[in-house]
């Protein structure tokens, strides 16, 4: 969304150009804009260009996706034929002042907007000539930047060396890279990730053009999981051509999360417990044009009313397509949230939802996110919502959260800010909506995932610039940010009510390997104090009041919990380091999760951290089983419920799992794997569903395999069971129970 595009990383950060006085004051400016918008649109193309007649499209032919040419001038426009009768205008950086929305208005739906600073009253732009005679004649005044200014004519020169990544950039992969890298991660690791083809880009959809591309997501979730309802995170990149950093960012957390599952405790869990879905490439035909060093920030789309010419901004046609979602689209008019001219940055499209990457991505969030508000706009989404949508710009340093058509609060505002301030933490950013730091925007992709779903949405304007250097992206950007997407996404099951709950950290478990028995510690620290806004507000924090663990399952996983003490007996601060002795004797040989969570006064439970122990030591399978009732009817259409209960009667404990096989009717247990103590016994319900098309005389078996966790030795249940009866509903009818013949052997 705002950027400053530089093609020369080492361009100098001096912004102290002098600022000429307003010659017209706004009130008056905002008058002549009014009168003029009625007598002529606000567009500001000069004459009419000439389009060149040869298809301009970028070089995406070679194996890497880098263009043949060793050098790129962003501001040259690649559709138009050099002409040394009538040069492309030279464009220039300016600040240019403004006093209040009413005059941020115009500049933000006209000009190609990089920064805009609120507290100063301030706008960067990049401007045209034709463009500045615009902003005189509305009675802007403006000071020029002239290092950034400088920096334009600098093109990008591509080393020699270089074989891999975007010209200069070698940090960044390409299209082509982003997409072969991210299918090797589901080719080598089909448990935890699938790459799907979720649509196509413009010109892919277009008849006579180029070839163009798919639209692809990468989902990062353990596909053997039993999770009764697991998280949904969903992060999107490049949406903006030119924005560098995104995909790159959106590409490394797809790396962090496959090379961290089985070995991070804390990743581990996360793909166990959540669905992390990553569309690392929002706009790839765009794309191609940035990758060969133009600044371009739209689709491809070319409305054959935007013709490149000389006094038109060059990269002109193609749609923005933050500005064509669906979801309240063109709500703004002629506000300056977006623009009806072909030929402006910030174009709309020609309808809501217009674009085939727009119709994808939407497509997408409903197949992943569920309706969780009402259908009025005003309508809160209920604190058990669950869903986190982020989307990744640049440049700023910014945590945006919804509304973005307007600067009125959304109506989950306090949760949206109090989670926005919990990722600024992390990432340093101002936490902030468009009311108070930005400008507003309508038919954005974040207004249609909190419209729509009520989920948690932000924009992350990352960095400083559109074109960051390698060097700053990897100091200032990468881990702050994948920190900041770590924490969204413990968040993501339900975003509105664990933000507001103390994090811990500092987990540790001492010793990391046991034998059974042997006593575990467990240290780490709770703190309620961990938000950031950078100057937009302080968020409240509470004393800490309660800390527990789990073992092997979260808390919200049907899990026994026990607490864990404060260190110093007194839980009264809002941080506290917390201490226990565990006791192991039931437990498992194995490696295990550890999940600690803590609460504060308000009794907020805080996000989870958890932490691997591997137990040793050696268990039996000496069992009893027993089936209850020993025999029943059965009648088609119900659910039949047999008791299996298991006596551990030998010496040692009996580490178990419960698999189920059934041949007609589906048959499910409640455990899958189960510790049993010396002594004690366990009583399981196993059911089946019989299907109501059933006939008499139909027989099913269910076998229950009792498997050692240690040895794989088995014991078997086998339960049969046969339809006597047929569904009635005369009056006083009955309803038949199930005849089972049990056997119980050892195999």
């Amino acid at each position: 969304m705002l950027g400053q595009p530089v093609v020369n990383p080492a361009i100098p950060n001096n912004r102290t150009a002098p600022i000429r006085s307003l010659q017209i004051g706004v009130w008056a400016a905002l008058f002549i804009w009014i009168i003029s918008a009625a007598i002529f649109p606000p567009a500001l193309a000069g004459d009419p260009g000439t389009e060149n007649p040869v298809p301009c499209r970028p070089d995406l032919s070679s194996p890497t996706g880098l263009p043949d040419s060793p050098t790129a001038s962003p501001f040259t426009d690649p559709c138009i034929s050099p002409n040394p009768q009538s040069p492309i205008p030279n464009p220039r950086i300016l600040r240019i002042p403004f006093a209040d929305d009413a005059a941020l208005g115009p500049l933000t739906g006209n000009l190609d907007i990089w920064e805009v600073d609120r507290k100063r009253g301030e706008v960067v732009a990049l401007v045209y000539p034709s463009q500045e005679r615009w902003l005189q004649l509305f009675g802007y005044t403006w000071a020029i930047d002239e290092a950034m200014t400088a920096a334009l004519a600098q093109p990008v020169v591509n080393s020699a060396a270089q074989t891999s990544g975007i010209p200069y950039f070698t940090c960044y992969r390409t299209v082509t890279e982003t997409y072969g890298d991210l299918a090797d991660l589901a080719a080598n690791r089909p448990e935890i990730v699938q790459w799907v083809d979720i649509g196509d880009s413009y010109d892919k959809m277009t008849e006579g053009g180029p070839p163009g591309q798919d639209m692809r997501a990468l989902v990062l979730t353990n596909r053997a999981s039993t999770a009764a309802e697991k998280g949904k995170l969903v992060v999107m990149a490049a949406l903006h051509a030119r924005e560098y950093a995104t995909a790159e960012l959106a590409t490394r957390f797809a790396g962090k999360l496959t090379a961290g599952y089985g070995v991070d405790p804390d990743i581990t869990w996360l793909l166990d417990y959540n669905e992390i879905h990553i569309i690392p490439q929002a706009n790839p035909d765009g794309r191609g044009w940035a990758e060969q060093g133009y600044s371009w920030r739209k689709n491809t789309d070319r409305p054959a009313t935007c013709a490149s010419g000389p006094n038109n901004a060059p990269y002109s046609y193609g749609v923005d397509l933050n500005r064509n979602s669906t979801f309240l689209w063109n709500t703004c008019g002629n506000g300056g949230c977006s623009s009806g001219d072909p030929c402006s940055v910030v174009y709309r499209g020609a309808s809501a939802g217009s674009e085939p990457e727009v119709q994808a991505i939407e497509a997408y969030l409903r197949s992943v996110f569920t309706d969780q508000r009402g259908p009025d706009k005003n309508d809160a989404a209920p604190p058990t919502t669950n869903g986190v949508f982020i989307s990744l710009h640049s440049y700023g340093n910014l945590v945006i959260y919804s509304w973005d058509h307007t600067g009125s609060d959304a109506p989950n505002m306090q949760q949206l800010r109090r989670l926005g301030r919990k990722m600024g933490y992390f990432n340093r950013y101002s936490v902030c909506n468009t009311s108070n730091c930005l400008y507003a925007v309508d038919g954005s992709t974040t207004d249609f995932a909190y419209g729509e779903f009520g989920v948690a949405t932000y924009t992350f304007e990352m960095g400083s610039t559109f074109f960051q250097s390698c060097s700053s992206f990897e100091s200032s950007i990468v881990q702050q940010n994948l920190d900041a997407l770590l924490y969204a996404a413990k968040a993501a099951r339900r975003p509105y009510q664990v933000a507001a709950g103390p994090d811990t950290t500092a987990l540790a478990l001492s010793p990391p390997q046991i034998a059974i028995g042997e006593p575990l510690t467990v240290t780490a620290t709770l703190n309620d104090t961990r938000y950031y806004s950078n100057g937009y507000g302080v968020e409240p924090s509470q004393a800490i009041t309660a800390a527990r663990y789990s073992l092997d399952r979260p808390s919200w996983e049907n899990a026994p919990t026990q607490p864990i003490s404060a260190t110093d007996g007194l839980f009264d601060t809002p941080s506290e380091a917390i201490q226990s002795v565990l006791d192991t004797s039931g437990w498992c040989p194995g490696r295990h999760s550890i999940f600690v969570e803590g609460q504060d006064a308000a009794g907020n439970w805080g996000v989870p951290s958890a932490a691997f122990v591997t137990v040793s030591g050696q268990t039996g399978l000496d069992l009893d089983l027993q089936q209850t009732p020993p025999s029943a009817d059965v009648i088609s259409g119900e659910t039949i419920t047999h008791t299996l209960t298991l006596t551990n009667t030998g010496s040692q404990l009996a580490c178990f799992a419960l698999s189920v096989y059934s041949t007609t009717w589906p048959a499910f247990v409640s455990n899958q794997e189960i510790p049993l103590r010396v002594g004690t016994a366990l009583s399981l319900p196993v059911t089946a569903s019989v299907p109501l098309t059933a006939s008499v005389g139909m027989t099913n078996v269910t076998v229950v395999e009792v498997r050692s966790l240690e040895t794989g030795e088995i014991l078997t249940a086998t339960l049969q069971a046969v339809v006597t009866r047929e569904p009635t509903s005369e009056p006083g009818g009955t309803n038949p129970q199930p005849l089972f013949l049990p056997w119980v052997h050892n195999d």
